[in-house]
């Protein structure tokens, strides 16, 4: 087991470090060349993500907590991946301004499912959960929501434009995900769980740094499809895929009495 997740390890460094290097080598050759890289490589890794997570459904009974936790993962993970068509769809064929669309719709309805399985994941490490710990989480989570606000004022804009709003509701909405993020770091720190463990966990605060970006990056009209700051969004992808696939791996038959605590080597 051990020989398996070093071997994991491995492979998520190569992936992060290849997708590090195609997004400043096409951000080199243009912005049309960058945005052109970043949707390619974003359909190659939310694609398996979502197939992923659809068999960890099929593996686990539904009414089970591991069921019902993949469930809404997969809910989470099928709606971003709409989403990301669509932005893929509005700019490489329609060749209009991918944001904002529709494709925000399925964005935010992703955010409740992600964060009902981060409460299924977490749910067995209730006992180890102090209330110093959410406390910790909370003011985190508030910290973050007040910063992103305090980001969007100092830039002057105009809240009376949708375009403004949706980038505003984007780090508030992350700042929400902050506190089982927060909640899985403190046990990762005390050596309660291992780094695959954390992985989708650890995708969903990739996105908390990258939604800030592209919101400052936004305001200030230098964001464009490809941006390196979208180097995150795909790390952020990719650490989820790594996450559902050590679950693949740790769960391999189907038993409703299986739980998220429940794996070898888990610290």
């Amino acid at each position: 087991m051990a020989n398996l997740q070093t071997k994991t390890n491995e492979l998520l460094v190569f992936a992060l470090c290849a997708i590090f290097l195609a997004m400043m080598v096409s951000n080199y050759f243009g912005q049309q060349a960058a945005g052109l890289t970043y949707n390619v490589l974003n359909m190659s890794i939310t694609g398996p993500l979502v197939l992923f997570s659809i068999i960890q459904i099929l593996r686990n009974k539904y009414y089970s907590q591991l069921g019902k936790a993949w469930i809404c993962f997969s809910s989470f993970a099928t709606l971003w991946f709409v989403a990301e068509v669509i932005w893929l769809v509005d700019e490489l064929v329609y060749h209009v301004k991918p944001w904002p669309s529709e494709a925000d719709y399925f964005w935010f309805a992703g955010y409740p499912m992600y964060f009902m399985f981060s409460m299924y994941y977490l749910k067995p490490f209730k006992a180890l959960i102090s209330k110093r710990v959410i406390f910790l989480a909370s003011v985190t989570t508030i910290t973050v929501a007040v910063f992103s606000i305090s980001v969007s004022e100092l830039q002057n804009i105009d809240f009376s434009e949708p375009e403004a709003i949706i980038g505003l509701a984007y780090p508030i909405a992350d700042a929400a995900t902050l506190f089982p993020i927060t909640v899985s770091l403190n046990l990762f720190l005390r050596g309660q769980v291992n780094f695959l463990w954390m992985l989708l966990m650890i995708g969903m605060l990739c996105f908390v740094v990258s939604d800030l970006g592209f919101l400052i990056f936004t305001l200030d009209d230098s964001y464009y499809s490809g941006h390196p700051i979208d180097t995150i969004y795909l790390w952020a992808y990719t650490f989820l895929l790594f996450g559902s696939y050590n679950q693949l791996l740790v769960f391999k038959k189907r038993n409703s009495k299986n739980r998220f605590d429940m794996q070898e080597s888990l610290r």
